[in-house]
């Protein structure tokens, strides 16, 4: 499955590619909102894995913008314990979440989900 991944901190998206890529898929990885929509212009995901709290552009945002230009895309958004807010938001534009900081399995769990040649 192709997954692209949009979060700010290195170590996350570092983590997060490996454990993917791992689970055998073939994942991109950007660090803003910016070079998300820029990377969609090369393709479209099978899902992508966002981060909200970025500089720039926040994830809500980038949402925004790439359903505008791309439809509805299957998003999974990381969002901390302390953002109940934005689980709330999460559901009303009908995304899925995790909640930061998560575990591998849950990642995977949360992936297999989207993947359907599982």
């Amino acid at each position: 499955m192709k997954i692209l991944v949009v979060e700010d901190e290195e170590d996350i998206l570092n983590l997060v590619k490996l454990i993917l890529e791992i689970e055998g898929h073939d994942v991109k990885t950007v660090s803003s909102g910016s070079m998300a929509i820029e990377e969609l212009k090369n393709g479209i995901p099978d899902l992508i894995i966002l981060d909200i709290m970025m500089p720039e552009m926040n994830g809500w945002e980038f949402l925004e913008i790439s359903r505008g230009k791309y439809g509805k895309i299957p998003v999974i958004v990381f969002t901390a314990n302390a953002q109940c807010n934005n689980i709330k938001i999460a559901q009303e534009k009908k995304v899925d979440y995790l909640i930061k900081p998560f575990d591998k399995q849950a990642l995977v769990d949360k992936v297999k989900e989207y993947d359907s040649s599982w």
